[in-house]
């Protein structure tokens, strides 16, 4: 494994990882009006997994969304919205590596808290 893939896995479960286990001692319970010890178990699951889900989504919409994506200053450059389409798509066959992609990122990084979020559910409940 080269070291960008290792930096790009280590990086994601590291994140993942962490904010599962800052979230019961972070959270602010008594803030919100929350028991800490009636409702740790509870509100730890469902930050998890909603963070797990929201990042999937981001992610897979910043994928699907950031392939094709023209800005003004593309349209100016080409002299066209067509033809910065064009220099889109061509742009598209040269992609970086999923090491150097946000998107991907984000995906894995969300796939890793639902990971976790199954083995919590199965410890705690």
């Amino acid at each position: 494994m080269n070291r960008d893939a290792l930096r790009f896995w280590a990086s994601a479960a590291g994140a993942s990882i962490a904010f599962a286990g800052l979230v019961p001692v972070l959270f602010p319970f008594r803030a919100i009006g929350l028991d800490p010890a009636a409702e740790r178990d509870f509100v730890w699951l469902l930050t998890v997994f909603c963070t797990g889900i929201m990042l999937v989504l981001f992610g897979l919409a910043a994928w699907i969304g950031g392939r094709r994506s023209v800005r003004l200053r593309d349209v100016i450059e080409a002299g066209g919205v067509q033809q910065a389409i064009n220099r889109a798509g061509e742009r598209d066959s040269d992609d970086a590596p999923y090491t150097r992609n946000a998107a991907v990122w984000c995906i894995v990084t969300g796939g890793l808290l639902l990971l976790i979020y199954f083995v919590l559910y199965a410890v705690l409940v």
